[in-house]
This record gives structure tokens, sequence and C-alpha cells, in this order.
């Protein structure tokens, strides 16, 4: 699955108050922890992040110490756990780094995860427990679960998905627009970490995002200084590739020379880059719920890129722009499709319905 449906099945639970774990274990650098901070901000849980590789067993399970009179035993509760006085009664108990934690660690956790309390300290009831960590395929460190352990999770792997990360990610937090490029010409780039396995820089969601954000300091790949930082996120050779394609930029279409019918894409590359940057101009879409809710300029602006994907070389190529410009937001691009006056387009439509998701 992908990051946007492993988010869905924690706001299952939530939504409808399943107390059951969820596990979820993918790559590094996917956003695994981010949209679990995202979903807490979406529905006002408080979440607690435990980075159980770092912590010890005594930090999850507490310490045993002796009653006054020495006749028995009581424990010491940690003050990193889930507290309804000091966090509220809603919130996400996050154990991350769980595959990479010690066995004891691991243990420690168990009663946790399986009971919902250790020692005397019991889960307050408005609490969620997600867990999050790598596979055995990704690697890094890996300790594997052990079977009752993993039992009590509810297990989802999460996988690299560009089309997800540039919808629901790169789009919305602005990303820079050289990343976006890139990435929309050169997709499996998006997370390199088994290109080269001798390398410990590679590309991942994250450090593209340091990339994204060294940019919008000093976009100037003529600065050695810039050029060296990228590479220090992504490795040498995707920064390599990735400074030359940017400067060999002046030779792409742009989408303000597409628009105004000055010039047209030729191969899927273009086609792929140019797109990118058409649904960027209308990443407005996403926060309206009606054409009603748009501007006039907005309006023209949406009408004006809607029309332009029929003008691709291709039909396969139209087809995949316009499923890129309906994730931004279905119902609005629906009513843009009414307004557009052409029978070449109704036919288009018509024909294609079913691979736009549009013949329900």
């Amino acid at each position: 699955m992908n990051i946007r449906e492993f988010g869905e099945c924690v706001e299952f639970n939530i939504e409808h108050g399943i107390r059951t774990a969820i596990l979820g274990l993918g790559a590094p650098g996917v956003g695994k922890s981010q949209i679990i901070q995202q979903i807490g901000a979406k529905y006002g849980y408080k979440v607690i992040d435990l980075r159980l590789a770092q912590m010890s067993e005594v930090e999850i399970g507490g310490l045993i110490y002796p009653n006054e009179d020495r006749t028995k035993t009581r424990w010491l509760s940690p003050e990193v756990l889930p507290d309804e006085e000091r966090d509220g009664k809603n919130t996400i108990l996050l154990l991350d780094e769980i595959t990479s934690c010690p066995k004891r660690v691991q243990v420690a956790a168990y009663q946790l995860i399986l009971d919902r309390r250790v020692g005397q300290y019991v889960l307050p009831e408005g609490t969620f427990v997600i867990g999050l960590g790598n596979r055995e395929d990704d690697e890094g460190v890996y300790i594997r679960l052990a079977g009752p352990l993993a039992d009590r999770f509810e297990i989802h792997y999460i996988d690299v998905d560009f089309k997800i990360w540039k919808q629901d990610y790169a789009i919305p937090y602005h990303i820079h627009p050289f990343v976006l490029q890139y990435l929309s010409f050169k997709p499996t780039a998006l997370h390199t970490q088994k290109n080269d396995p001798d390398s410990m820089v590679f590309a991942t969601p994250r450090s593209w995002d340091r990339v994204s954000q060294i940019l919008k300091y000093d976009s100037d790949l003529n600065n050695p200084v810039v050029v060296h930082k990228i590479a220090g996120n992504i490795g040498e050779a995707e920064a390599a590739q990735f400074v030359r394609f940017i400067m060999d930029g002046a030779k792409r279409i742009t989408a303000e020379d597409f628009l105004a019918g000055k010039a047209s894409p030729k191969e899927a590359s273009e086609v792929a880059i140019l797109t990118s940057a058409l649904i960027e101009r209308v990443s407005f879409l996403k926060n309206v719920d009606t054409i009603e809710h748009l501007s006039d300029d907005q309006r023209k602006e949406a009408m004006l890129v809607l029309s332009s994907m029929f003008r691709f070389p291709e039909a396969e190529f139209t087809v995949v722009g316009l499923r890129d410009l309906l994730e931004q937001n279905r119902g609005v691009v629906k009513q843009l499709f009414l307004r557009l006056d052409d029978p070449k387009v109704d036919a288009f439509i018509k024909k294609n319905s079913y691979m736009l998701g549009l013949d329900q």
C-alpha cells in the first residue's frame, strides 16, 4: 500500500474507536512518522513519539522499588507514556523504530501493546497505539518482532509512490519546482536506497524535502556549495543527474508557452514535466468545494489548463494528465468538464470515461 492508504487505515480506527494497535513497515524517509503527525493534528490528538531504538527497557516498562515496609514491590511508571491529566484524553502513542530496537526493549513494549498496561500503569482509554519500523529488506537495522508481539498488531507494508507523494505532500507543501520537475521526469529517483547499497547517502522523500529547502534559500546551481549540499542529501550520482537536468531546462517547454500555444511536447518525458507544471498552476483546486468557490481568475486558469491537456500529442498522455488533474479535486474538475463546449472533447471523455473514473 502507499502512505495515503496507510493513513486511511489509521484514521479508520480513530473514527470508529477501534483500539487495535497498527504497525506500519516501510523504507526510511517515506513519511511514516509525518503522516501520523498530520493525522494527530487533523483529529486533535496529541502524538507522543517514542523512538524505541534510543530507549532502554526501563524507560518503557518502568522501575520496580520496595514499599515503605519493604514487604512488597511497587512500580514507578515512565513519565514518557501518555498521561491523561497532562496530555489530554485523546492521544496517539507512536512507537517508532520498533524493528530497530533491542529485543529487551521490544519485550518491554509487549505488555503495553498486548494489555494496554505495564506494571501498575494503564494506557488512557482515548489512546491509540501505532508502531512504525523498517522492513527486513530496507537495508537498515532490523530486529524481527517476536511472533506473539507481531500477532497483536494490524500490520501494513508501505511502498514509495511518487504520484501520492506529489499530490498529498509536494504540491500542498510547496516543494521547490526544480525537485518536482526532476522527479516528474524520473519518478524512481524519489527513493534510491537500493541503487547503491555501499553508499550512506541516498534519495528519499525526506531528503528531497531537504533539497527543496536548500533551493528555496539559493537555487543557483552554479554555486558549488549548493551542489555539494544537494549531493550530501541525495548522493553524488543522483545530484549530478539532477543538476544537469535542471541546467538544461532552457531547452524544455514551459507551461506558459504551452498554454499560449507557442510550443507542444513530443516525448513522454516532456509531457510528464509539463503536466507537473500545469497541475502546480491549479493547486488551488484542492481548497474549494464547488466551482462557485473559485474566483473568476481561478476558473479561467483551471479551464485553460483542462482544455490544454487535450492538445497533448497522444491520447494516453491526455488520460494521464486528466487523471492527475482529477486527483486535485474530482468533484470540481468534473464540474469544469461540463463547462467545456467542444464536441471533440465530449467524444474523448465519453471514449475514455472508464480510464478516467468518470463512468459512474
